[in-house]
């Protein structure tokens, strides 16, 4: 209905003011390829996050099924997927020298990980200092709940975008909001048993221990 109305309006101004008409329809087109731009670059950032989400599901299963083949193959794609990054040189040539020497799936992915993403780790640990550095600085400074509140998120929003950016994972706008809401998803299930694991303890602690020891 929107590009109805505004293709309407052109063809309108177009019959009733030729030039306004023309400066419309370009601004119209400018619009256009503004917006197939955009939609690209999400796409894209969804391709990259889709490729990411498909390398953990084959390690995953290449772990539950302890297939050498499979755990080999998601080694090459990493290797595939880190090719143009210079810090992950030496971790590649150390997979193509050793990946034919373990014969099971936990020792090739572990080889991986230590070998190859051991310098991103690094880069990721580097950004949450930061982001920790930042916000604490913030809360010491600033004596407003709510501006905490507003560092935090903003600190934690940018970090989360600069750990995509490490590990081969930059997202758009779209793609940044779903990463927030995978974050969530963990921190929610890490907090859940986080509280669960205190009750547990609490429970029998203070009340079935405590009576069965009178």
């Amino acid at each position: 209905l929107a590009s109805v109305a505004a293709w309407r309006f052109v063809t309108g101004l177009l019959a009733t003011n030729p030039i306004l008409g023309w400066m419309a329809a370009a601004l119209f087109a400018a619009f256009l390829l503004a917006l197939a731009l955009v939609s690209l670059r999400e796409f894209a950032a969804y391709a990259r996050l889709a490729r990411l989400d498909g390398v953990h599901r084959a390690a995953v299963a290449a772990l539950a099924d302890n297939d050498a083949a499979a755990a080999r193959k998601v080694a090459e794609r990493l290797v595939a997927l880190y090719a143009d990054r210079p810090e992950t040189e030496w971790g590649r040539s150390r997979i193509a020298e050793r990946a034919a020497e373990a014969f099971d799936a936990d020792t090739i992915l572990q080889m991986a990980e230590t070998e190859l993403l051991a310098p991103l780790d690094q880069a990721a640990r580097r950004e949450i200092e930061a982001a920790a550095r930042q916000v604490a600085t913030v809360t010491a400074l600033v004596p407003l709940a709510l501006a905490d509140v507003a560092a935090a998120l903003t600190a934690n929003m940018r970090m989360i975008r600069r750990i995509a950016e490490i590990y081969g994972g930059r997202a758009g706008a779209f793609g940044g909001w779903r990463l927030m809401r995978t974050v969530l998803t963990h921190l929610l299930a890490t907090g859940a048993l986080a509280v669960g694991d205190d009750l547990i303890e609490s429970f029998p602690g203070g009340r079935l221990l405590s009576k069965a020891s009178l």
